[in-house]
């Protein structure tokens, strides 16, 4: 995802975007579209483990951080396993976040409808709660609160 498309005002830098995923990562109920929840239990050196509630399921991360580059979310205590990262790159014409997400849904097959459906949901969701991240990141530039 473009960070900063022709238009957009006021362009986003490296830090300030860095900035808000860690803010995002610590307190995500603003941006994430269905979390309810988020309470960190274990800090580690480099990241912490979060429990969060997501549209009533209650489920543990551990989030892993690589600044100012990338964070990743593993899934621990969770009905599916897999992870999810946000890495932050250049690209041709500014720079990029990008979403990797590698989930396997329990009680599900592999290559079947039901799995193609929840991927595409999850995928839906993900890449909503990434824009709806840029945009209060951007409104809290414009604001002076990040």
């Amino acid at each position: 995802m473009e960070v900063n498309p022709p238009g957009v005002k006021p362009v986003l830098t490296l830090g300030e975007v860095w900035r808000g995923l860690e803010i995002k990562a610590e307190d995500p109920v603003a941006f994430v579209p269905g979390m309810e929840s988020c309470k960190i239990v274990n800090r580690t050196n480099d990241g912490f483990v979060r429990e969060v509630v997501v549209r009533g399921r209650t489920f543990q991360e551990a989030l892993t951080f690589t600044p100012p580059v990338q964070i990743r979310y593993k899934r621990l205590k969770s009905e599916d396993s897999g992870w999810i990262m946000n890495t932050l790159s250049e690209g041709p014409t500014g720079f990029l976040l990008t979403y990797t997400i590698a989930l396997s849904f329990t009680g599900v097959w592999p290559g079947t409808e039901e799995e193609k459906k929840k991927g595409e949901e999850v995928l839906f969701n993900y890449a909503n709660a990434l824009r709806q991240t840029i945009e209060l990141l951007r409104a809290r530039v414009a604001e002076g609160t990040l």
